[in-house]
């Protein structure tokens, strides 16, 4: 990328001045930075033998391997410039393998559908989509691993690895409804039937309510439909630049998008059909408009008007969804 050419530069300097230093925590985030702006292979050899260096094996390890590929494509003036290089990248990738930790992740049986696993470091940073079943790669150290089924609480876990290490870790999955607190209001008044209507009865009010409710609802689950398919057709992406749990540069932000996407889909959906539920109700208990001397067709002496109770769920502090008892 010619334009992020100087920048890519001056990380990179950065990055290798606080490498030689042992600033760890500031050069692997700098060579890294610079490898996105500019894709040469040195750059991403001396990120590989940063994440080494920092106790994190897994991550250097597919570093090394990125490297290895990218050597591959080199010309071979190129290759002979890099030929140094490439015979450590090479050993210390061999080296490594018996080192790196490797973690099954099962859910349960019964978890639900559609439930998410990610994980995060302990350093935090956006969660990682992971595997089930397999053996992943896990850098050594405290990670934590978050489970989420549709519409329910988020489980978490918080576990550590060593080097060498093989572990199974048996998720649980939170039930819909274990964090919801049901608030239930009383039965309201049944109101009692006028003898004669009103002069006028004016619904634009109620018209509006109607329209804005309606509009809501049908553009959440427009938003809803248009953004789940765009999370979804980064899926092909994340499998074709992720493996074993870690991914590159264009899977990360393939990941990052889908889940961006996905949340959105999730939040806008559900408010969208329950924008067009409101509004369908509105429409179903519209009164007759009515003068003075014309009795209404709705209103009948000696019978009550439907009555209505609500129920609503909250999830903490978001609200879940609204039952309506005739």
């Amino acid at each position: 990328m010619p334009a992020f050419a100087g920048d890519a530069d001056d990380l990179f300097q950065k990055g290798m001045a606080d490498l030689e230093a042992g600033r760890l925590d500031t050069a692997c985030p700098a060579l890294r930075k610079s490898f996105r702006f500019e894709k040469r292979p040195t750059t991403l050899f001396h990120l590989a033998e940063c994440e080494d260096r920092a106790g994190r094996i897994a991550t250097a390890a597919l570093h090394y391997d990125e490297y290895l590929d990218l050597f591959e494509r080199l010309s071979p003036p190129e290759q002979q410039a890099e030929g140094e290089r490439e015979r450590k990248a090479f050993k210390r990738r061999e080296t490594l393998d018996g080192d790196i930790p490797r973690v099954t992740f099962r859910l349960p049986e019964s978890a639900p559908v559609g439930t998410k696993v990610t994980r995060v470091t302990k350093q935090g940073g956006d969660p990682v989509p992971v595997a089930l079943g397999v053996a992943l790669p896990i850098d050594p150290g405290e990670h934590w691993v978050m489970t989420q089924p549709p519409g329910g609480a988020r489980w978490e876990k918080r576990f550590f690895v060593q080097k060498g290490d093989r572990q199974t870790i048996a998720l649980s999955v939170s039930s819909p409804d274990d964090d919801a607190k049901m608030v239930r209001y009383s039965r309201p008044l049944e109101p009692v039937p006028a003898l004669l209507p009103p002069e006028e009865y004016d619904n634009s009010g109620r018209r509006i309510a109607t329209w804005t409710a309606g509009g809501i609802g049908a553009a959440g689950v427009v938003t809803g439909i248009v953004t789940g398919a765009v999370a979804w057709s980064q899926k092909g992406v994340v499998n074709s630049n992720c493996r074993d749990g870690l991914c590159n540069t264009k899977g990360e932000s393939a990941a990052d998008l889908a889940s961006t996407m996905g949340t959105v889909s999730t939040i806008a959906f559900p408010i969208g059909l329950a924008g067009l539920a409101v509004a369908v109700v509105l429409i179903l208990t519209e009164p007759e408009q009515g003068r003075l001397g014309a009795a209404p067709q709705r209103a009948v002496i000696g019978r009550a008007a439907p009555a209505i109770d609500v129920s609503v769920s909250r999830q903490g502090d978001g609200f879940v969804g609204a039952t309506w008892i005739w």
